[in-house]
């Protein structure tokens, strides 16, 4: 049961080369109640409520409703992706906007309990949820939303912000859209080609942690590589613990699923989305008849919530990272595996990726890495280096392997030929 249970829940990988290239968009902002992580609903203070962007074909006849039921059914049943949108160098781009935070039969209004579930009486420990809907107007947190973008060429009135004085030129530019409002992006040029990261900055604090961010991938007008693979990960927290800690002894609202007692809650760093929790596979695994070690194996215990990337063996793979870290750097490790480091320039089997910022690698899968010689990039001589099989990857700041981070890069025993570029 267990086994089935897991693979019906783990999560989609990212492959850009299957994402359409775009140039007008239509993004909404809703809150949704799911659990991001494989955490029992017992161990969890209730669900989380998560914000998050999705992509809309139009706003015509458009219910919240009925955007948070599939938006939930797609999570719950793994096949969430964050929104990626993919478009191409000099061109422009338009995204229409509207914020649905709170529209409809949202999630949760006003609440005030206890923070920790075996001390109702202890009113030191009570603390708020935000409101939503018809409630947000006794909120200190209206739930404004926005879109603010990384990286890209625009004028100050579409940077999604309210800052400085800017706001004395009109109310154009005010970059926030209340709740069930729309507004729209325009993006004249693209002029730099990479992966770009795009986040609320309404209330960055309390909404980027909670889900409210989405990746831009520029490509370049002419591409130096065409892998057979180009997968994203984008590394999140849920939720930005230091951050909700300060808010907690200052009096402010903090989110409704901190759980003191609980630090499998608090510190659940996800991949694309899903955290796949380490200890309740540990449990899992121990209940089959097996040990707390075997909570990696996937056939025991099934696939993790987070992208499993299957590939065939001498493919050439990217992986593209973009980080919303909260105060972190997350990294990216992979077993069997090498690949050139342009940066250091030296081979490496592990790249770091700071809070906002992204990084990219090229190898063979099973194989080689992809590395520059006299300024171009040719693969190495041996086609085979360390072969098929389920290898790891995850961040290597141990903890955050305990808390969610980590997958499976799954390498079958199948080989196309070897493009010599």
């Amino acid at each position: 049961m267990y086994l089935l249970l897991l693979n019906l829940l783990m999560g989609t990988p990212i492959d850009i080369t299957q994402l359409p290239i775009q140039n007008e968009v239509y993004i909404v902002a809703i809150d949704v109640k799911v659990n991001p992580t494989n955490m029992p609903s017992a161990m969890l203070w209730d669900d989380p409520i998560l914000l998050l962007y999705r992509q809309v074909s139009t706003f015509e006849n458009i219910r919240a409703d009925v955007v948070r039921e599939e938006l939930t059914q797609s999570y719950q049943s793994g096949m969430y992706q964050p929104v990626v949108l993919r478009t191409r160098q000099t061109e422009s781009l338009t995204i229409h906007f509207m914020n649905l935070i709170g529209e409809g039969e949202a999630p949760v209004r006003i609440v005030q309990g206890p923070v920790c579930k075996s001390c109702p009486d202890a009113p030191e420990t009570k603390a708020y949820t935000f409101s939503y809907g018809p409630q947000a107007d006794q909120s200190q947190f209206p739930f404004l939303a926005s879109i603010h973008t990384h990286g890209i060429k625009y004028t100050i009135d579409q940077d999604g912000t309210r800052a400085g004085n800017n706001m004395l030129n009109g109310p154009d530019h005010d970059g926030l859209v209340p709740p069930g409002q729309q507004r729209t992006y325009f993006y004249e040029q693209l002029d730099f080609a990479g992966v770009w990261p795009m986040h609320d900055h309404a209330l960055p604090a309390h909404t980027v942690g909670r889900g409210l961010h989405m990746a831009l991938v520029v490509e370049p007008v002419r591409p130096k590589v065409n892998p057979a693979h180009d997968f994203l990960l984008i590394y999140s927290d849920y939720p930005d613990y230091d951050q909700y800690i300060d808010d907690f002894y200052s009096g402010q609202f903090i989110p409704p699923f901190i759980h003191m007692q609980n630090s499998n809650v608090m510190h659940a760093h996800a991949i694309n989305g899903y955290a796949a929790m380490l200890a309740p596979r540990m449990r899992m695994s121990v209940n089959m008849g097996a040990t707390r070690f075997d909570a990696m194996r996937t056939d025991l215990i099934g696939d993790p919530k987070t992208p499993v990337f299957e590939v065939n063996l001498g493919d050439l793979v990217r992986f593209r990272f973009l980080s919303y870290g909260s105060s972190v750097t997350h990294s990216f490790h992979l077993h069997g595996h090498v690949w050139w480091d342009s940066e250091t320039e030296k081979y490496s089997d592990l790249v770091n990726i700071p809070a906002g910022d992204s990084r990219e690698i090229l190898f063979y899968a099973g194989g080689p890495p992809y590395h520059l010689r006299s300024n171009m990039f040719l693969p190495d001589d041996k086609p085979v280096r360390s072969g098929p099989g389920d290898w790891l990857y995850h961040c290597h700041i141990i903890p955050h392997v305990k808390h969610g981070m980590w997958g499976v890069f799954r390498v079958l025993d199948q080989r196309p030929e070897m493009v010599q570029e």
